[in-house]
């Protein structure tokens, strides 16, 4: 009988070192903006290795838009929430051409918990602004496409 090699079933244990709010822009409108109840969001993932301390950084930027005009950006923020992993060595595998692998499992488990983090910051730093009701919808991780690293020139 084959082994069920079910990557959901795998554990790794893992625990939030930090929440930092890297950045964070409003919009500064000419005239008094309406309270706005649609908005689209774009999402981005960053995620970032420090092999030294055994940390994955994932780095989460929005951008927020008023669903009715598209052009004008309202806001935006990028916020990083810092994992330490136990046995780092074994969840972070680099091969002989210096290629790092992480199953996808993992890395879909820190994207989703670092949404939902972004989520509640945002909403803290939103209250009372015109951004207040621009809640970061419910998102599936595996959704996101993999984009390729930008070469350094």
């Amino acid at each position: 009988m084959a082994k069920d090699k079910k990557e959901e079933n795998k554990i790794f244990n893992f625990q939030i070192k930090s929440i930092e709010l890297i950045k964070q822009n409003f919009a500064l409108p000419v005239n008094q903006i309406e309270a706005i109840t649609n908005f689209n969001f774009n999402i981005g993932l960053e995620q970032k290795l420090d092999h030294v301390n055994k940390l994955i950084i994932v780095i989460t930027h929005i951008d927020i838009f008023k669903t009715e005009d598209l052009d004008l950006k309202l806001g935006s923020a990028s916020v990083a929430c810092v994992f330490t992993i136990e046995k780092y060595e074994e969840v972070v595998q680099i091969d002989k051409k210096g290629i790092t692998h992480i199953e996808e499992y993992i890395t879909q488990t820190l994207n989703s918990i670092s949404i939902s983090t972004t989520r509640g910051v945002l909403s803290q730093l939103f209250r009372g602004t015109f951004l207040h009701n621009a809640i970061l919808p419910i998102v599936n991780p595996k959704s996101f496409k993999t984009a390729p690293i930008p070469k350094d020139k």
